[in-house]
């Protein structure tokens, strides 16, 4: 189950990582957001009062992405 939990959690599209690294770099947020929803509804976010913060699976899960989009070893 975990494996299987865990794998889902990496495959984020586009707009839903890009959310979760402008809630990271504490960007403001809109009062609606559909993809900030779903990140909710995923677990990977939290609301503390009138700010949102990643959860500690959503901080791994950023981590994650940054590692393996880095992964080249090689830079320009």
């Amino acid at each position: 189950m975990t494996d299987k939990k865990k794998l889902k959690l990496l495959t984020l599209s586009q707009p839903q990582r890009a959310t979760l690294e402008g809630l990271s770099n504490r960007r403001p947020q809109l009062p609606t957001d559909p993809i900030r929803d779903e990140l909710v509804a995923l677990g990977l976010v939290v609301k503390q009062g009138p700010k949102w913060a990643l959860t500690p699976t959503g901080k791994k899960v950023l981590a994650a992405g940054s590692n393996r989009r880095n992964a080249g070893g090689f830079s320009v």
